[in-house]
């Protein structure tokens, strides 16, 4: 009787199974979900009795709308094979649909397949944001968390903007119709220079309002450039597809808007450095010109001495000749020849070259210290803001910052004990205090 090997024994039950089993559906619940970083998923399905290694590659699963979590139950479709290496059977799994989210889920394909046909997705049409925006508009609920995490983020990044804010329900079955009155009053003032459609986590059912098929349509023909944070960085709205750019939070939307000042001032240092030595090349240019024309011009005592030599040999030729009308023009061309002597010197064209680089000393200071003037005048507002949002400006109203022992902050008053060490920073000074008493309210 011949033998099999492992390897042999493997491959032939992955046959069987493939070749008996085909195509299944099989239904149950999620459990041990993985995501790798080639974007395979790999999970287990199980009911009461029983589980299944299931795996999902990239290929299959960048279509959906989302990645399923533990306890999510799903229906899949797939062929079952065997993992030869470790004698494994598993489910290769082509098709999931969430159980009781199959019909929602079905008509938001079928939706998302209608508005790539018409080319709302193409990348083509996503319009660049603008580098150093002036007025943000959010669109978001007033009572979130999004809003205020997007006011943070554009606090610390870039405080200079405006932020007009538009409110709206994002949730339920009046957010829909919220969400595009909030965007066309977006339209019709034509303020922002950017929109952020922002929300929080949720479920498929929570976030259905930005699945609206009229809203995706607003923020494809919006004028100016939209940029989506919704849900969480796994959750995907038919928003997200149509925007002209797709945050995974409302925080990571409210940075990409938002220039980071600190960077913005380290280009402007980089710019003021190369300012200063354009201006001193071209001032030793300038100078190194001057020294040029200098040494090139001939020397006014030279040419004179040539010229009396010229005149005392004339003189010398008059004397010989004595003839009056010869002196007389001996003379005028004397007096013609001192007149070129004079416009030919080289003095006037220093004198005009010394001008000249005087102006631009002139011009070089005044720049530099309206330059100055301007980075001092900016520094100050910077400084001003930053006082308003100092936490010391809030200890000048009366209040005061009471920390542990280990130097954290105390917000609740469950993170200390009595008898513990506090200590109480004030508007001047600070007190070691001990805790006496705990209360803790609800």
């Amino acid at each position: 009787m011949a033998s099999l090997t492992v390897s042999q024994l493997n491959a032939r039950a992955r046959q069987l199974l493939e070749q008996g089993l085909a195509q299944v559906w099989v239904e149950g619940e999620v459990s041990n979900f993985m995501a790798s970083a080639a974007g395979h998923w790999y999970f287990s399905l199980k009911d009461e009795r029983a589980q299944v290694s299931c795996v999902m590659f990239a290929g299959r699963n960048q279509l959906l709308v989302r990645q399923p979590r533990n306890g999510d139950r799903l229906l899949l479709c797939g062929t079952v094979s065997l993992y030869e290496g470790r004698g494994q059977y598993q489910l290769l799994a082509e098709q999931l649909r969430f159980s009781g989210e199959g019909d929602l889920l079905a008509r938001l394909e079928a939706l998302k397949q209608k508005l790539a046909a018409e080319g709302l997705f193409a990348s083509e049409r996503k319009r660049p944001l603008p580098p150093l925006v002036q007025r943000i508009g959010v669109i978001t609920s007033l009572q979130g968390a999004a809003l205020r995490d997007v006011l943070q983020v554009l606090k610390r990044r870039w405080p200079l903007a405006e932020v007009l804010v538009y409110p709206a329900l994002v949730q339920g079955q009046e957010a829909p119709a919220s969400l595009r009155r909030a965007m066309a009053l977006a339209q019709y003032h034509g303020q922002p220079q950017v929109l952020l459609l922002a929300r929080g986590g949720g479920s498929l059912e929570d976030l259905q309002a930005f699945n609206d098929e009229t809203l995706a349509r607003m923020v494809a023909a919006s004028a100016m450039p939209v940029v989506t944070g919704v849900g969480h960085e796994t959750d995907f709205t038919l928003v997200d597809f149509v925007a002209d750019l797709r945050a995974p939070t409302p925080s990571a939307a409210a940075e990409a808007v938002s220039p980071d000042r600190q960077h913005l001032q380290q280009q402007l240092d980089v710019q003021q450095g190369r300012l200063i030595q354009a201006f001193f090349s071209r001032l030793r240019g300038a100078q190194q010109h001057l020294d040029s024309l200098s040494l090139r011009a001939a020397s006014p005592n030279r040419l004179l001495k040539q010229q009396q030599q010229r005149l005392q040999q004339l003189v010398l030729r008059l004397q010989a000749q004595q003839p009056c009308r010869r002196l007389a023009l001996m003379g005028q061309q004397w007096q013609r020849l001192n007149e070129r002597l004079g416009a030919a010197s080289p003095r006037r064209e220093i004198l005009r070259q010394q001008q000249r680089l005087q102006q631009w000393q002139k011009s070089l200071q005044q720049g530099l210290a309206s330059h100055q003037r301007l980075d001092r005048e900016r520094l100050q507002s910077l400084a001003a803001r930053l006082h308003a949002i100092s936490p010391l400006n809030t200890l000048n109203r009366g209040y005061a910052l009471a920390s542990s022992e280990t130097g954290e902050v105390l917000r609740s008053s469950k993170q200390i004990k009595p008898g513990d060490p506090v200590k109480v920073r004030l508007a001047e000074g600070s007190l070691d205090c001990r805790v006496e008493k705990v209360r803790i309210e609800s």
